[in-house]
């Protein structure tokens, strides 16, 4: 029988890479999102969700959780997959209402209405912002966060557990740690890099460079997402990382041989809240959830790097 999954944030980078793994896998997907303008042009996720729309078994919806009418999506949602949220580290220090009705208040209306629903899994997707500056190691480190778009991701993992703690809701949350390939958001650091290489003009670079990051390519995200929905463990919180710890130094430097020239880089202070060091272990999610690193970086880089240079031509 299939089984109903709605997916919020569809037409994000994540959120649409989930999307066509559980249509390839013969899911019944309510593919959910609000089109919100601000890190991404209206454009390219007006797009995206119209490409949604062709896949088998998807039916999209344009709502804004924090303000929609829930009780219009169908009432046979079995599984939910909470992509939504206001990203970015640095514009939330700028709106945090913004920030805290997306990421929060969202949440809230949404786990209301589920209960609504033979609700089988709820996947509330967090992010390594949660442990601070230096995110290294299990799920169990501290968490510390420096920004309020880490903050705001910390307490919707709070409330879901708390859900959960009162009524056994069946909450289970994965910590995304540095999502990177094609289709990335146009503010995150290697589209930025990678669009400055293509046009030859100058990349700005916040910090030193020597900041590292495990990227976790965008494929294996998306199908460690899916996999929660039957292996997950309600209660329990998965990170999902990339096993190679890089720096931004290291990453500019096969962007560079991937472009064939020298880059120019515009060396700036380190940004606002930016993380030096992520490293998440994800032993758990690997035994788990079957988490598994396709790519090394110099071939995730030239995958993502060869679908940028084709939206341009």
């Amino acid at each position: 029988m299939t089984k109903t999954v709605l997916v919020t944030g569809a037409a994000g980078f994540i959120g649409s890479a989930v999307t066509r793994v559980l249509s390839g896998q013969g899911w019944k997907v309510i593919a959910l999102d609000g089109l919100l303008d601000g890190l991404y042009p209206a454009k390219e996720k007006n797009e995206r969700f119209h490409e949604l729309k062709a896949l088998p078994g998807v039916t999209t919806f344009e709502m804004d959780l924090r303000t929609g009418d829930l009780s219009q999506l169908p009432s046979d949602i079995q599984f939910v997959i909470n992509e939504a949220a206001m990203p970015g580290l640095g514009p939330s220090w700028e709106n945090f209402d913004l920030y805290a009705s997306c990421n929060l208040s969202a949440v809230a209306r949404l786990i209301e209405a589920s209960k609504s629903w033979p609700l089988e899994k709820f996947i509330q997707v967090s992010t390594s912002s949660v442990y601070g500056k230096h995110a290294v190691g299990a799920e169990d480190q501290p968490l510390m966060p420096v920004s309020p778009y880490g903050v705001t991701k910390l307490a919707a993992e709070n409330l879901a557990f708390a859900h959960y703690r009162d009524s056994g809701f069946p909450a289970v949350v994965l910590r995304y740690f540095s999502v990177y390939g094609p289709g990335q958001r146009p503010d995150m650091a290697y589209r930025k890099f990678i669009d400055a290489a293509i046009k030859k003009t100058p990349l700005t670079l916040f910090g030193s460079g020597d900041q590292s990051r495990s990227n976790t390519y965008v494929e294996d995200v998306a199908r460690a997402t899916v996999s929660a929905l039957s292996s997950g463990v309600a209660g329990e919180i998965y990170n999902v990382a990339g096993g190679q710890e890089r720096t931004i130094n290291e990453a500019l430097g096969i962007i560079s041989e991937l472009v064939g020239h020298e880059l120019e880089i515009d060396r700036r202070p380190a940004a606002r809240g930016d993380q030096q060091r992520t490293w998440g272990d994800a032993t758990k999610a690997s035994a788990e959830l079957g988490l598994a690193q396709s790519f090394p970086l110099e071939e995730g880089l030239a995958r993502q790097f060869e679908w940028q240079r084709n939206r341009m031509s």
